[in-house]
């Protein structure tokens, strides 16, 4: 049973980590279309964004990794 709560707090991290990242990515790719800076500007600021996304995307997937191997753990 308390790996079932655990499993549910993981996962609702990993929504949040998710969206975060996809949230950055979407700002990245936004930025690299409509060139709101002069046109070297907005290329810059998108990679480094790009490249920041990259941190809670992996905390996601990190976190996915434990939620798998606690619900491994639980098969009979």
């Amino acid at each position: 049973m308390e790996s079932e709560e655990r499993i549910e707090v993981l996962k609702r991290e990993y929504m949040k980590y998710m969206r975060i990242g996809l949230i950055l990515m979407l700002i990245a790719f936004l930025l690299m279309i409509f060139k709101p800076f002069s046109p070297v500007a907005s290329y810059i600021l998108a990679v480094v964004i790009f490249l920041l996304a990259f941190l809670p995307l992996e905390m996601a997937r990190r976190i996915s990794h434990r939620m798998a191997l606690l619900a491994f753990r639980e098969m009979p």
